[in-house]
């Protein structure tokens, strides 16, 4: 497995580049480019999310975790984190292996996480699981920070059954995850994404949702397959604030299309050189560029689901 070093990462620069190409479509009155705003339907409002179930109000967030299948799709993961694990429990992290070796045996079958020592996107942050991630109270908390100079980041990834990717990713699926932004923390961001178990990118292209600073909105963005640069993609924004309050997050990704879904309501669909080739799912939790020392970010996770088409 080779670490990712993507210059694409870097919020601040994309998000900069995607505010402007806003800016030039909107006056334009293009709606094909390479940047959308968000999907609307009829009087302005999202369109509902017609394949999700809503669960019973249920859990530390709210809202229960799904189980069971859905139209098209069969469940094949889910964990709502009913085994604690204080921190330091994230150790021994192999890559080679995809195991973290400080787990409980019933935690290290779901989970593992990047290993300590590894370098974020921005190469200004350094993943420390046996720090940053721990699980308590029916949740997993990303806890990063900086610590004798070094920023501190995690990147869990969940182990999913039967799957087929050299990395352990799958072609097609459907990807939940509820959480909460505690603040609205400067210097950190999220770019929750499934990456290419080939490591070819921009060529196999990338999904990310939800993706960015933990202090602005959340963003999607689906690069497309046959990728020449970094910013061959989609993107679209859902003008809701990573901070404000508890968030499920739905990344629908089939044959003939990409959907990000916020809250039950479809944001973004790109039928547009969809990826077709294995991808693993990661919670990649990072520094943006430009992270005070004094700044602390905390995310919390109630659950996560994953399905492959039925």
């Amino acid at each position: 497995m080779v670490q990712r070093l993507r210059s694409d990462r870097p919020g601040g620069r994309r998000a900069g580049l995607f505010a402007a190409a806003v800016a030039i479509l909107a006056a334009a009155g293009c709606a094909s480019g390479a940047v959308h705003l968000p999907h609307t339907g009829t009087a302005g409002t999202a369109t509902p999310d017609s394949t999700r179930v809503r669960p019973t109000p249920t859990g530390p967030s709210g809202e229960a975790m799904p189980v069971g299948d859905l139209p098209g799709w069969r469940q094949v993961f889910t964990d709502d984190f009913e085994t604690s694990v204080p921190v330091g429990g994230f150790s021994g992290c192999d890559p080679s292996a995809r195991s973290c070796s400080g787990l409980p045996s019933s935690v290290r079958s779901k989970w593992w996480a990047y290993p300590d020592g590894w370098k974020d996107s921005f190469q200004q942050g350094t993943y420390t699981p046996s720090k940053t991630i721990s699980i308590a109270n029916g949740m997993m908390r990303l806890n990063m920070r900086t610590e004798n100079g070094v920023h501190m980041v995690a990147a869990p990834l969940p182990l999913i059954p039967g799957a087929i990717g050299s990395e352990g990713g799958q072609v097609y699926g459907r990807y939940a995850v509820r959480f909460l932004v505690e603040r609205p923390t400067p210097g950190y961001k999220l770019a929750w994404l499934l990456w290419p178990d080939s490591e070819n990118f921009p060529g196999d292209g990338e999904i990310d949702f939800p993706e960015g600073r933990l202090d602005n909105v959340i963003g999607g963005y689906a690069h497309h397959m046959n990728g020449t640069w970094n910013s061959d993609q989609d993107a679209y924004t859902t003008g809701v604030r990573m901070s404000s309050g508890w968030h499920t997050a739905v990344i629908d990704w089939t044959a003939k299309s990409c959907t990000f879904i916020l809250d039950g309501m479809t944001v973004g669909t790109t039928t547009s050189r969809i990826p077709s080739t294995p991808m693993h799912w990661v919670l990649q939790s990072e520094t943006d560029g430009v992270t005070p020392d004094s700044a602390t970010a905390d995310i919390l996770i109630d659950w996560a689901a994953v399905y492959r088409p039925a």
